[in-house]
């Protein structure tokens, strides 16, 4: 056998479209493409991101080794490729810009081949590495977006220390505004690259689609976003309000507009609770869902929070608590509304048991004060899986003593019960 003949690849004889089912089986990511992404909605943000980003990048480097196979393979998996990109590192804008724009001109490698960036419909930019040249680094990417028409969900999840506290270029807003039409997520996970309102107002104008945005800070007057800009968004995530444009030169809410908005998903910002009370005033009737996200180890600036969403949100079905510790939430003055649906978590999964005993304890007291709920989650996976191997004890007491005759099911992340997962382990 000759050099060349053992380099051939013998392909089974599958049909094209057999091949592209089976590469979209091999690569594909759930929750991460539209709509499966509308499913995760509340986690949008680093909570989401630790959960799917090593996941893409995982797919991303089996993408990259299937067209690499043969000629054939890349013609057919080159738009699995390119579907969801996903930019780590700062010497890959280059390349990667280079390549679009090729191809976008006609002049890629294969001459005549369809345009890559019309197959990107998500653009991560998680930028890891330190920044060499800023300006040209912008420029590079607003040209990825410019040549990626077809743009459903950006998010930016920048960990590069180097661009912390800068806001993002006008000339990534005018690419992002090239496919606003197309935009369903817009997701501000980080520090650098922050939208100032202004730029962030010219995109909403034109994202009459948009269905998720997760915007740290909104800065516009009263805490108000600006007409039209809430049309379409369906789940919006803020972590603080500043009224810092006491002169708002552009439409303001007026209250004319009709509003899509139905979840929420809050930081505790107990210095401008005035603020709060004016959003949740204006649009907590419209909600159905809130999620509280409490970052600090303060548990009492909760209470006031909760008075606000307890006064203002009268369709409240659903309400999610995010906390350092369990042991953090103060069961003083603590009153939810009366919802549906209870989830909560905590960011530290290595708590000790004394944390986990005050969870119980917090379930035990909703099941006094709260007769309409019928579903409390556990929706922090390393919560669940502390609780089966380290803390059982503690779940199967508190199943026992603290929680015969609720009316609600205690469930784990993966909407199974928690007391058959238990005994499944011998447990109980």
């Amino acid at each position: 056998m000759t050099a060349r003949e053992k380099r051939t690849v013998n392909l089974p004889s599958l049909p094209p479209e057999l091949w592209e089912r089976i590469f979209d089986l091999a690569t594909s990511v759930p929750g991460t493409m539209i709509p499966d992404i509308y499913q995760h909605s509340s986690l949008i943000s680093p909570p989401y991101n630790r959960i799917y980003h090593p996941a893409l990048r995982a797919a991303l480097i089996t993408k990259r080794s299937l067209v690499c196979v043969c000629k054939q393979w890349w013609h057919l998996a080159r738009r699995y490729l390119y579907q969801a990109v996903y930019i780590v590192r700062v010497r890959c804008l280059l390349s990667l810009r280079n390549t679009l724009k090729k191809y976008a001109a006609g002049d890629g490698t294969v001459p005549g081949v369809h345009s890559l960036g019309s197959w990107t419909q998500r653009l991560d930019v998680v930028i890891h590495d330190r920044s060499i040249d800023f300006e040209a680094e912008c420029e590079y990417l607003a040209d990825i977006i410019r040549s990626s028409s077809n743009l459903a969900i950006v998010s930016f999840a920048i960990t590069s220390k180097s661009y912390d506290s800068i806001p993002i270029p006008p000339s990534i807003i005018f690419a992002l505004r090239s496919s606003a039409s197309s935009l369903r997520v817009l997701d501000w996970s980080t520090n650098g690259l922050f939208p100032v309102p202004i730029l962030l107002e010219a995109v909403l104008k034109e994202a009459p689609h948009l269905h998720i945005l997760n915007c740290r800070i909104l800065s516009w007057e009263n805490g108000f976003v600006p007409t039209h800009a809430l049309s379409s968004v369906h789940t919006l995530i803020v972590q603080s309000l500043w009224d810092i444009t006491p002169k708002h030169y552009g439409p303001v809410d007026t209250g004319e507009t009709p509003i899509n908005l139905r979840e929420v998903v809050l930081g505790v910002d107990i210095l401008r609770l005035d603020l709060w009370r004016d959003f949740m005033c204006r649009y907590g009737i419209h909600l159905t869902t809130v999620q509280i996200r409490l970052a600090h180890q303060y548990g009492r600036t909760l209470i006031p929070f909760l008075d606000v969403i307890n006064g203002s949100c009268p369709n409240l079905r659903r309400i999610t608590l995010s906390v350092i510790k369990f042991s953090h939430v103060s069961l003083a003055g603590f009153a939810l509304p009366p919802v549906e649906y209870f989830g909560v978590s905590a960011e530290a999964h290595q708590q000790p048991r004394s944390d986990y005993r005050h969870l119980f304890t917090i379930l035990a007291f909703v099941k006094d004060t709260v007769p309409t709920l019928r579903v409390l989650r556990l929706i922090d996976p390393r919560n669940v899986d502390a609780l089966l191997t380290q803390h059982s004890k503690v779940a199967v007491r508190a199943i026992d003593q603290q929680l015969p005759g609720s009316t609600f099911r205690v469930e784990c992340h993966d909407g199974t019960l928690l007391s058959e997962k238990l005994k499944d382990m011998g447990k109980m």
